[in-house]
């Protein structure tokens, strides 16, 4: 293991209509991930709060202004493989402005939720992650840590 791990914040938005989850469905043409369904988010920039480019982020990918985003997940990822360690953040918005657009990262669009949760093409952690929020619809914020193999497997520690 590299003893010079990277830490790096990221957020996630979830943003529910009805039964539906707002998604990016990444481009075909990408080198990563390519046909895999994302939630909107990005890095955390220098004097930037989670909160805040949650947001910006969801904007920018989706043309949605997510309205009164609450937390509900903090997620550590460690990934030694890449000598990175992500600390995910993840909001949820239930109200929201605006319409439509796709971005460099991919098509907006709109998933039934069961229909999301069974997709291969869905990334581990947010499979559990949006299945935790949908099922505890409380103020409850969950703390979970994964560590990851190179192909995104979750490994289980022992």
């Amino acid at each position: 293991m590299n003893d010079e791990l990277k830490w790096v914040v990221t957020t996630n938005m979830l943003v529910r209509k009805g039964d539906d989850i707002l998604v990016i469905k990444r481009s075909d043409d990408l080198q990563d991930f390519p046909g895999w369904y994302i939630l909107p988010g990005g890095k955390q920039e220098p004097n930037e709060s989670v909160i805040d480019v949650a947001i910006r982020e969801t904007i920018e990918e989706t043309g949605i202004t997510p309205l009164g985003p609450v937390l509900k997940i903090v997620a550590t990822h460690s990934h030694e493989y890449k000598s990175k360690i992500y600390i995910v953040n993840i909001f949820e918005a239930e109200n929201f402005k605006g319409e439509l657009v796709s971005s460099k990262e991919g098509t907006a669009q709109w998933v039934n939720a069961k229909e999301l949760l069974a997709s291969s093409k869905l990334y581990p952690d947010l499979k559990r992650h949006i299945g935790m929020i949908l099922e505890n619809m409380s103020d409850q914020i969950f703390f979970t840590y994964h560590k990851f193999d190179a192909n995104l497997k979750i490994v289980e520690e022992r």
